[in-house]
């Protein structure tokens, strides 16, 4: 028996997406009265930020039933790569790398959120038919 939820995963990872993106165009921080969004924000991770939040849509919508670029690997397992990796950057992000003398707001901390949903909700559903299994032979003693 499983104990795996795929209408609950494939929901996450969605759900979390969507909130990643929207997150991009929240504020990230305010310095001297100046609020900056998340393209403002960071330089380069904004972009990766963007593929993730797409990814788990993508996952969301197709199940992850695609393999990525490699047969054995199916678009859920890229896309939880992405979203802890995600998760990592925007952690370090806030704990170490923020700007100082900005204060953080409220977009950077929903950024986190997102990409734990998306990291959780694609690693939450299994891929059942990406590949047939393979047959069990006698195996030598």
């Amino acid at each position: 028996m499983s104990t795996i939820n795929p209408g609950l995963g494939r929901l996450l990872a969605g759900c979390g997406g969507a909130l990643l993106i929207a997150s991009l165009f929240m504020p990230w921080s305010e310095d001297s009265g100046v609020t900056r969004s998340g393209w403002d924000a960071v330089s380069v991770s904004d972009v990766f930020f963007l593929l993730t939040g797409v990814c788990g849509i993508v996952a969301a919508l197709t199940g992850g039933r695609f393999g990525f670029f490699r047969p054995d690997l199916s678009f859920n397992g890229m896309t939880d790569i992405f979203g802890v990796m995600a998760c990592i950057l925007l952690a370090w992000l806030i704990l170490v790398d923020f700007p100082s003398g900005a204060s953080r707001q409220v977009g950077v901390y929903l950024a986190l959120v997102a990409a734990a949903a998306i990291a959780t909700g694609a690693g939450d559903f299994r891929v059942r038919t990406l590949f047939p299994r393979m047959p069990e032979g006698e195996r030598p003693s």
